[in-house]
């Protein structure tokens, strides 16, 4: 089993993870990303990981990658709050559902962490293995047990198992899993960052300075900063990395979500069509009445920056059969961003599947009874994310609930 070759669909923070814990562990990993490069695209913004999700990049990356993991997260104090739309304070909501499951224990359990720069630090050491410009659209099941994998150039390669890591439109889980349904929650977020420096920093209230804060109207219309300070930007560990690397891991910003429920919204058609300018400033007339606080923070949003998104769930399944394709991270459980743990979902997803997939090749298990093991596992604690996510989000950001 020790020449099994795994190919994973998708460089997103799932598929680079599972790949760093192969290729860790000497076993035949090629990641297949429809990208063109590692920064062709603006990668997100800011994500929440928890000890989930650093027991997952614990475990994959090498100790120098460990540690320049740290030193560009920020370190927040672990306040999530909740204001209305004159940043008077609601009742604080139960934090429970943001804690994580693992180890380590010697980093605090909440980390803010830049999306884009995660990728960047996942694709170090990994050069060999990831393949950019690169779209698998599907898979060909043979007869000898081997899977042909399909790209969107016409080549294909050749797997014992393949990994669908390529999101929420995942097109390996659309022939691997043709009954998985992804809803539309019938909320819109229009999503900036705001740069951190001493100037901005003056212009926003401190209490917005934790974790994630949130100030929401009574019709759900809501307004969110999310600061990511690094910790050691000056970590020689960055000095050592390539000048976009160094310029990205040395900048400050926050997450800022203007969200809406669909009804409230402008319509789809304008929405998805506004330029960065349009979108701005339709959200600032939106929070005109706003405490002056929250209206600043919109106006500081860096126009470049600036997308609206649509607020998409899968929706959970009863158990199938595996095989040897299979599926990780948002391919499987996109949920609501309420509870900041989808990252974490999918980091766990790599974790779980990567022990799995080591058993296997080291011949404690067959491959195919790992990954049955795995999505079990996974149809557990992902489902149980994915529906807590929903619960929450109905009652903060007033989106539809995750339809039976």
């Amino acid at each position: 089993m020790s020449g099994t070759r795994f190919v994973i669909a998708g460089g997103g923070l799932a598929g680079m993870t599972l790949a760093h814990y192969l290729h860790r562990h000497g076993l035949d990993v090629a990641v297949y990303e429809r990208d063109t490069g590692i920064a062709a695209r603006e990668a997100g913004y800011r994500i929440h990981i928890n000890s989930t999700g650093t027991s997952a990049l614990h475990a994959a990356l090498e100790p120098r990658l460990w540690e320049l993991f740290l030193a560009t997260s920020g370190m927040p104090n672990d306040d999530m709050l909740l204001f209305d739309e004159q940043l008077n304070l609601r009742p604080g909501r139960d934090k429970s559902a943001t804690e994580g499951t693992g180890v380590p224990t010697d980093i605090p359990e909440h980390l803010v962490v830049c999306r884009s720069t995660l990728r960047r630090i996942l694709y170090l050491g990994l050069e060999k293995v990831v393949h950019f410009g690169a779209r698998v659209t599907g898979y060909r099941s043979n007869p000898d047990g081997t899977v042909t994998v399909l790209l969107g150039n016409g080549e294909s390669v050749e797997a014992d198992v393949l990994i669908a890591a390529d999101g929420i439109n995942s097109d390996v889980r659309a022939q691997r899993l043709p009954q998985v349904k992804v809803a539309d929650l019938a909320a819109r977020h229009i999503a900036a960052k705001v740069p951190i420096t001493e100037e901005t920093k003056a212009k926003l209230p401190a209490q917005l300075f934790n974790t994630f804060s949130l100030a929401y109207a009574s019709d759900w219309t809501g307004l969110t900063l999310g600061p990511l300070e690094r910790s050691n930007p000056g970590s020689p560990l960055v000095k050592e990395q390539d000048p976009d690397f160094q310029d990205e891991a040395t900048r400050n910003y926050a997450l800022s979500i203007f969200n809406s429920v669909e009804s409230l919204m402008m319509p789809d058609a304008e929405l998805f069509t506004a330029t960065p300018e349009q979108l701005k400033a339709y959200a600032l007339e939106r929070v005109a009445s706003w405490h002056p606080a929250l209206v600043e923070t919109v106006r500081l949003w860096d126009t470049a920056t600036v997308q609206a998104l649509t607020l998409r769930s899968c929706v959970p399944v009863s158990a199938w059969e595996p095989s040897n394709v299979t599926v990780v991270g948002d391919a499987i459980h996109a949920m609501s961003p309420s509870c900041g743990i989808g990252a974490n979902t999918a980091l766990r997803d790599a974790h779980v599947l990567g022990g799995e997939l080591l058993a296997a090749a080291r011949g404690d298990k067959d491959v195919v009874d790992g990954i049955g093991a795995y999505e079990e596992a996974m149809r557990d604690y992902g489902y149980k994310a994915l529906r807590m996510s929903a619960a929450v989000g109905e009652k903060v950001i007033g989106h539809l609930p995750l339809p039976e």
